[in-house]
Order: C-alpha cells, then sequence, then structure tokens
C-alpha cells in the first residue's frame, strides 16, 4: 500500500511543482513588464525595451496576448529610440500573435501597431472597435483622424452592444451577452454579426430553435459579405442548418481573405470529416494546429 501510495503522490507533487513554477514564471514576467512601463513613462526607452526583451524571453509560458501586448510595447519603445526597422518588425510579430484580440487596449494597440506599418484602413476598424467599447484614446484618435466616422450615432450604439456582448460572451455571461445582442438588433436589424453571436450563446445554453431561428435570420441579412469573419459567420450558420455544400464555399472564402484563420480551419476540418473528406480534413485540422488551435475548441466567440 506505501508503494502505491508513493507511485500516486509522487506525479501529483511532480504536476503541482509544475504548476507553482508557471505561475512563478508568469508572476515574475508581469512583474518585469510592469517595471518596463515605468520605464517607458519616465522616457527611459532604452531600459524599457530591454525590460520588455526580458519578459519576452518567458515565452514558453506566456499566452499570445499577454506576448502581443508585450511586442507592441518593445516597438513602442524602438521607435522612440529611432529604431524603425525594430518597431515594425515588433508591431508585426504583436499583430501575428493576437489576431483575435477582445478588449479595447489590445484592439487600440494593434490599430497603432497598423498605422505605423501603413496599414491604415484595418487600422480605422482596429481603433474603432477601441472605441466602441469605450476606450477614451481611441475616440479622440478618431475625432481628431477619422471625423466622418467619430459620431455615436444609433448604428454606432449597435456596434458597441456587439462588442460588449463578445466580451461577455467570451466570460461566459451568456445570459448578459444575449441581452446585449438583443438590443442590437432591435437598433440595427441586419446586423448580421449580432444574429450570429446570439444564437451562438443560445447554441452553448441549450436553446436550439432560439438558435437556429438567430442563424436563419443571419443567412437572410447577411447575403453578401465582406470580411473572412463574415464569411466565416454565414458558413457556421449554414453548416448548423444544414447546408454543408454552402458552409464549405463560405469557409473556403474565409480562408482566402485571411490565410492565418485558425478557426476557420478548424471548422472546415470538422467538416470536411462529416462530409467523408478524411485526408482533407486531417490537413486543416492540422493547420489549425499550427496556427494555435485545437480542432475540439469549438466555434469562434
Amino acid at each position: 500500500m506505501k508503494k502505491f501510495f508513493h507511485h500516486l503522490v509522487f506525479p501529483l507533487l511532480l504536476l503541482m511543482l509544475a504548476g507553482n513554477i508557471a505561475y512563478a514564471s508568469s508572476k515574475e514576467a508581469r512583474a518585469i513588464v510592469t517595471s518596463g512601463d515605468a520605464k517607458h513613462k519616465s522616457g527611459n526607452y532604452k531600459e524599457a525595451a530591454a525590460l520588455y526583451t526580458k519578459a519576452i524571453e518567458f515565452e514558453p509560458k506566456q499566452s499570445h496576448s499577454f506576448l502581443s501586448e508585450v511586442y507592441f510595447k518593445r516597438g513602442y519603445a524602438k521607435a522612440a529610440l529611432g529604431d524603425t526597422e525594430g518597431a515594425k518588425a515588433d508591431y508585426r510579430i504583436s499583430l501575428d500573435l493576437d489576431r483575435t484580440p477582445i478588449n479595447a487596449e489590445a484592439f487600440y494597440h494593434q490599430g497603432l501597431a497598423k498605422i505605423a506599418l501603413g496599414e491604415i484602413e484595418g487600422a480605422k476598424y482596429n481603433i474603432r472597435k477601441a472605441a466602441m467599447q469605450g476606450n477614451m484614446d481611441a475616440r479622440k484618435w478618431l475625432r481628431e483622424h477619422d471625423p466622418k466616422n467619430a459620431e455615436f450615432n444609433d448604428n454606432f450604439e449597435a456596434l458597441a452592444l456587439l462588442e460588449s456582448g463578445k466580451v461577455k460572451l467570451g466570460k461566459k455571461d451568456y445570459a448578459a451577452a444575449i441581452s446585449d445582442f438583443s438590443r442590437a438588433v432591435e437598433i440595427d436589424r441586419i446586423l448580421a454579426a449580432a444574429w450570429y453571436y446570439r444564437g451562438t450563446a443560445k447554441r452553448v445554453t441549450g436553446d436550439l430553435a432560439g438558435c437556429k431561428a438567430d442563424f436563419s435570420m443571419l443567412l437572410e441579412v447577411d447575403r453578401t459579405p465582406i470580411n473572412a469573419e463574415a464569411y466565416f459567420n454565414r458558413g457556421f450558420a449554414k453548416a448548423y442548418l444544414g447546408d454543408k455544400e454552402g458552409a464549405l464555399a463560405d469557409f473556403n472564402k474565409a480562408i482566402i481573405l485571411d490565410p492565418n484563420y485558425a478557426t476557420a480551419f478548424a471548422e472546415r476540418g470538422k467538416l470536411k470529416e462529416a462530409m467523408g473528406d478524411k485526408a482533407g480534413a486531417l490537413a486543416d485540422f492540422q493547420k489549425a494546429e499550427n496556427l494555435g488551435k485545437s480542432a475540439s475548441a469549438g466555434s469562434r466567440s
């Protein structure tokens, strides 16, 4: 019995120790970034950049969103030091690490990074997303640089509710998310993304009839998607409603528009598997995994 107990406890101790080490490393990395922020704020960009580099050295233990933030900050420090090419390289890495930001600060930082890289329309999109979530710097930027799109009208309110709902959905606060999406479609009936995300929230909470109704409404109002996310959303709805060929076409289009759309590869892999294309499914699952998403992770939210 003692021998059995030893064999059981020792691996558990190792797991606990590994978890504590990972936590300590994460905590230390964040403390280093905080120190870098202080140096940056005081104008000591050289030391700030060095501290951000030190934090990045913990890379295997940090989330992509955290690393994206650190690369952005290091890029900003490099730009202040006159290292334009180094700054651009860091900004590009920052954007590649976090393709689906979920909070206002991340959207705003990505917008600034895109400005530095000359991607002005993409920058406006990200900064507008940040403004919708209440980021005051983003709203100020829009007023100064894109005044015609800086008014917070009814449509802007609907978009703000959409973004608020997506954040709540990500936190699994489904009732609050559904409430925001419902208010959004009351203001703007043809806001396709709100129908998609409300349907997704209803599916997760077991309201399958409500999910189907919302996905059907999405297909009605969004006959000409304009970007990769819109094509993905419509494809997912079609797959859920049984239109496999239509779904495949939309997933294909989403991936053409964004070749690094990991979730689209994962969902297309599931669809191909259901359609009997085992080789195609395996290739998509592998691509999704390479891009950082498990095929079992579920739909985009």
